[in-house]
């Protein structure tokens, strides 16, 4: 079993590496779909059904974000939400799992009419810590990248 420094390392005298590289990347992201549908079934149990936030939310998008190079490399899922066209570019989701949401306050959504309302924290990274299948494929991918480089 190899680690992902290891990877990293011998990819810089690899020749072929954009083959490795995507083929690591295409076997990471696999799993993703099943770990998309747990967080979509999180969002819609745990966060507040009033007003169809939890269903609002639970459209979010995830994907696998495969980085090899420079400090930040790694494997991590990564999830996204536009907001409101006309008030919000995107929605914060890192404080939403955190148990705390942005709330229009009594209906208005003009700029300083919101506020924060605490929700059951985890409904992202709970059902993406137990994503035992994802965390085995980006193992096995690094393995088998690893053995390919080593093999020439």
């Amino acid at each position: 079993m190899g680690s992902l420094d290891d990877l990293i390392r011998d990819l810089r005298r690899f020749e072929a590496r954009k083959e490795v590289t995507n083929a690591l990347a295409r076997k990471a992201r696999e799993p993703v779909p099943a770990i998309r549908k747990a967080v979509r079934k999180r969002a819609v149990e745990w966060l507040p059904a009033s007003g169809g936030f939890g269903k609002w939310v639970s459209r979010l998008s995830v994907t696998a974000r495969v980085k090899l190079q420079g400090r930040a490399a790694g494997v991590r899922l990564v999830g996204r939400r536009r907001g409101y066209p006309d008030k919000q570019p995107k929605v914060d989701l890192r404080r939403i799992d955190q148990g705390r949401a942005a709330a229009p306050s009594w209906g208005r959504r003009g700029d300083g009419d919101w506020h924060f309302q605490s929700v059951k924290p985890g409904f992202f990274t709970e059902p993406a810590a137990g994503a035992d299948e994802w965390r085995k494929a980006v193992v096995d991918a690094v393995d088998e990248a690893l053995e390919v480089i080593r093999r020439g």
